[in-house]
């Protein structure tokens, strides 16, 4: 007697935008819903209603999804498309490296990209690589560009080296979820993340407490803005 194969636990993750447009929450759910019939999946469907995809952050319904999936009371995350998780490329990025480390799997259908297969895992790889190299010539035509400007000018140009946008957004998730500052410190150290060109590659806990303070500040000033 054989054991009967467990089906996929997936939370598809559906989001309204802020301004409702691209595609709908209906159209999201039925695409996931056909897909779930097709390979047996045993769905979840998560509905955050209107928010933003400019980073990971702020979204609770998503915050949710991802500690039950890091504590594997799920399986897979799957969206109908990716900028109804993210629209930043760095940002799904990261995604993909928490995914590959807390040992579940991503299904983006508009990318064909499903980490659970070989070549799901390859799309993935891909993606990852070219928002690297992205990044890397970012910071690389900065630097050049500074450099210029201080051989011609003789002035230092620009705002001190700060924590990278996406590192202070899992900061906050990170928080958000419970992790202590030194925590994170010391998860950031194991996995060598970095703080962005001309900074020290060693993380304590106040630089994460920093960036924790940052968001808070943000958050409270675009709060009274919006009470305007």
């Amino acid at each position: 007697m054989t054991d009967t194969p467990t089906r996929p636990r997936v939370l598809g993750y559906v989001r309204r935008s802020t301004d409702k447009q691209g595609i709908s929450v209906e159209v999201q759910a039925a695409r996931l819903t056909e897909a779930a019939e097709l390979l047996d999946w045993d769905l979840d469907l998560r509905i955050e209603e209107a928010a933003s995809a400019k980073s990971l952050a702020g979204r609770p319904v998503l915050a949710a999804a991802l500690a039950d999936l890091g504590a594997h009371r799920a399986d897979v995350l799957a969206v109908a498309k990716l900028d109804r998780l993210c629209r930043d490329v760095a940002d799904f990025a990261g995604l993909l490296n928490r995914a590959e480390r807390e040992r579940w799997d991503v299904v983006c259908m508009d990318l064909g990209v499903d980490t659970s297969t070989t070549t799901g895992r390859l799309m993935a790889h891909v993606t990852a690589a070219f928002a690297e190299m992205e990044r890397r010539r970012l910071a690389e035509r900065t630097r050049e560009g500074m450099a210029t400007i201080r051989a011609t000018t003789g002035k230092h140009m620009g705002r001190p080296p700060s924590i990278p946008g996406e590192a202070e957004a899992r900061i906050v998730a990170l928080h958000r979820e419970g992790m202590s500052a030194s925590a994170i410190a010391r998860l950031f150290n194991a996995e060598g993340v970095s703080k962005g060109p001309g900074m020290s590659p060693i993380w304590n806990h106040s630089h994460v407490g920093a960036a924790i303070r940052r968001a808070a500040v943000r958050a409270a000033a675009g709060s009274s803005l919006n009470r305007l």
